[in-house]
């Protein structure tokens, strides 16, 4: 009789739950800070931290990042969209390019009317893909404009290729359109910066960071982390990420100031973006204010009033350049407009003397500009006769 009790005790007993690693693994990311988000039998990991408008990253506050999103007027940082479907997105990936890439973090700041939001999506196993993807796109809309650096050329693309692969349980990729920082860095910084890196970027305006994970660095982290399923392994590359993603919002604030600023500082780039993007009229109001214009900007100053009809105020800035170009225009210049064969020569001749001295840095260049000048002063010595 004791036996048979002792054994219907023992059945009635509540079993004791298995801890599983994946248990005790996000156990640890709860201690970080971190949510787990399932779906289906796949599971990641989502960071959130929130900032206040007050709070200042490199010289702005995030009150004066939102203003700037709500008031770029200049197409290349004009959005269409209101400011909180605007995300400052950047991800890390296990490479640079190629079918077994994998993103195994992504996040994004996101500045809402009375505070900034910074979220971060952690893939904990190459094979959780589906959740991680998931709740991203789930949290972000069905439209939205990144801001990114080098974005529109990398981290997109990547995105969208791992999106093929779990296209079927997920949500179709949103609508989007790119702010490219990278372009912009580029046009603004490249006469100044040898390299135009975030972190050089960020260095010129004088925030140089100390104690930062190097970027390629940070697959050998995720896959170590993979390995031994200790969140803290990643825990210097999400604080590299991060710094990234708040850094997209000060350089976008700092470079819609310099750019739609009544500041002359790169005034000259300024000028040429304005022109490639067609707005003649600003661009040569730009021009004309500089102050000491180099031979680019006056030659560019000088093609953009020839196009708006304004060639009188040309021709002298074609004289004072003094390259194979400007010395060419002012050849088709007098031949054609005011019928001077004698000047057009001269200048065609000019423009010779300069490519025979150049010809060993031009190399093939210089022997197609030196047929095509050929031509043009036989012509002209035709017409003389």
């Amino acid at each position: 009789m004791k036996a048979k009790l002792a054994r219907l005790i023992k059945t009635t007993e509540p079993k004791q739950q298995i801890e599983t690693p994946d248990d005790v693994e996000q156990a640890k990311w709860k201690a970080l800070g971190g949510e787990i988000l399932t779906f289906e039998k796949e599971w990641c990991v989502r960071l959130k931290e929130m900032y206040p408008l007050e709070s200042m990253y490199h010289d702005f506050t995030y009150g004066e990042a939102r203003r700037a999103v709500r008031e770029a007027t200049h197409p290349f940082f004009a959005v269409d969209v209101p400011t909180d479907r605007v995300l400052f997105m950047d991800t890390e990936t296990t490479g640079l390019r190629g079918s077994g890439t994998s993103i195994f973090l992504i996040g994004f700041a996101r500045i809402h009317e009375g505070h900034l939001e910074m979220v971060q999506y952690v893939l904990p196993h190459p094979a959780f893909e589906t959740a991680f993807y998931y709740h991203f796109l789930n949290d972000i809309g069905d439209e939205v404009r990144f801001v990114t650096y080098n974005g529109k050329s990398f981290d997109w693309p990547q995105i969208k290729t791992r999106h093929t692969f779990v296209k079927s349980k997920v949500k179709e990729l949103p609508a989007v359109g790119h702010v490219d920082l990278l372009h912009a860095s580029r046009r603004l910084l490249k006469p100044t910066l040898e390299s135009v890196s975030l972190k050089a970027v960020e260095a010129h305006f004088g925030h140089e960071r100390v104690d930062d994970l190097p970027g390629f660095l940070a697959p050998m982290h995720y896959f170590q982390y993979v390995k031994e399923r200790e969140p803290d392994i990643l825990r210097p590359v999400i604080e590299h990420h991060h710094a990234d993603c708040l850094s997209l919002v000060s350089l976008y604030t700092r470079l819609t100031h310099l750019v739609e600023g009544d500041g002359l500082m790169f005034g000259e780039e300024r000028a040429h973006w304005l022109s490639d993007l067609g707005n003649e009229d600003a661009a040569l109001k730009t021009y004309a204010q500089l102050d000491n214009p180099s031979k680019l900007a006056k030659m560019r100053q000088a093609m953009l009033l020839k196009r708006t009809g304004k060639i009188d105020e040309a021709l002298p800035l074609f004289e004072q350049v003094g390259s194979i170009e400007s010395l060419t225009e002012l050849a088709k210049h007098a031949e054609h407009q005011t019928k001077d064969i004698d000047r057009a020569i001269i200048y065609t001749n000019r423009a010779l003397e300069l490519v025979e001295a150049r010809r060993t840095v031009l190399k093939q260049t210089a022997f197609r500009a030196q047929r095509e000048l050929q031509h043009r002063l036989a012509r002209l010595e035709r017409k003389r006769l």
